[in-house]
């Protein structure tokens, strides 16, 4: 992506009045001009790629010289990034194919940028609405899985929000990584805000043939379901998606939810007695799985059939 780099300095140069020379981790210089004498430097990271920056400048200039060129040349390069995925009239001639894709969304808007810049240092990243793009080197689907699965851990641990990550796949040309986006947003589409965790579009099968039912149909289960849990409350019905989310592990459900395996017992004891649903039971856990996907698809889907 270096020469998509090199064309946006280009176009904002002229309008710094700051000769600047720029430098690979390498120390090779890749763009700006060429000093005599030693010049202070500072690390700088551009177009998804981290640089060091050599200018005549006072420390603390030089700082906000760095800051000022981020700012302005990330700015321009997301834009140009988000354009060249949507397909649009735009070229990047170095773009790093193959490559996987990741959206990921969390319900309180935190601004994961500056975490997932330090766990991908050859990664790029770009807003879109209200989802954070992430394109990073990857040969296949299960290496894709994998990191997207290592992220999800690493920001639930550091932010107390509901996250989601939805894989787009792998693309090897532009074509793909459209659709690979396409995908992504599919998945959210699907999944937000009931589930948590990594989502594959490919693997949702439930998901896709739910939204094939009527919508007469549709809206006759969930009501039925619904009647049953109108006694909850928020904490009951956040313990029944933590619980179907970690698989019926109710270990696992526990430490997600921080509190004490024997308090989510309790919880779950109360509510089998208030809906007569035990989703510690296999088939009451689909029961409630499916209203869950049906509720959202009827939101969703809601003006179908």
């Amino acid at each position: 992506m270096q020469k998509a780099l090199i064309n946006i300095l280009s176009s904002i140069k002229p309008s710094l009045h700051t000769p600047f020379a720029l430098m690979d981790k390498y120390g090779r210089r890749v763009f700006g001009d060429e000093f005599k004498k030693n010049c202070r430097k500072a690390a700088v990271r551009l177009g998804g790629a981290e640089y060091h920056l050599a200018a005549d400048l006072p420390s603390a200039q030089l700082k906000d010289f760095c800051l000022l060129l981020e700012k302005v040349a990330n700015g321009m390069f997301e834009e140009k990034l988000i354009a060249y995925v949507l397909g649009k009239n735009v070229e990047i001639e170095d773009f790093p194919f193959p490559c996987g894709l990741m959206a990921i969304k969390n319900e309180a808007h935190f601004d994961f940028k500056p975490l997932v810049r330090k766990l991908f240092e050859e990664g790029f990243d770009a807003k879109l609405e209200d989802m954070l793009l992430l394109i990073i080197p990857a040969g296949n689907i299960d290496e894709l899985k994998e990191a997207g699965r290592a992220l999800y851990e690493t920001l639930s641990e550091e932010f107390p929000t509901r996250i989601l990550i939805g894989i787009g796949g792998i693309a090897s040309c532009r074509e793909g990584l459209a659709l690979a986006l396409e995908e992504a947003k599919k998945a959210m589409a699907f999944a937000w805000p009931l589930k948590t965790g990594v989502i594959f579009y490919p693997e949702m099968e439930l998901e896709r043939l739910l939204s094939f039912l009527p919508g007469k149909n549709l809206r006759e289960f969930v009501g039925q379901i619904a009647s049953k849990l109108k006694k909850l409350d928020g904490d009951a019905l956040t313990t029944i998606r933590a619980v179907l989310d970690c698989n019926l592990n109710m270990a696992e459900a526990a430490r997600k939810l921080y509190i004490h395996r024997n308090t989510l017992m309790y919880r779950l004891d109360k509510i089998h007695e208030q809906t007569g649903l035990d989703i510690r039971n296999f088939h009451d856990a689909v029961k409630m799985e499916i209203y869950l996907l049906l509720d959202r698809l009827n939101k969703s889907f809601g003006d179908g059939n």
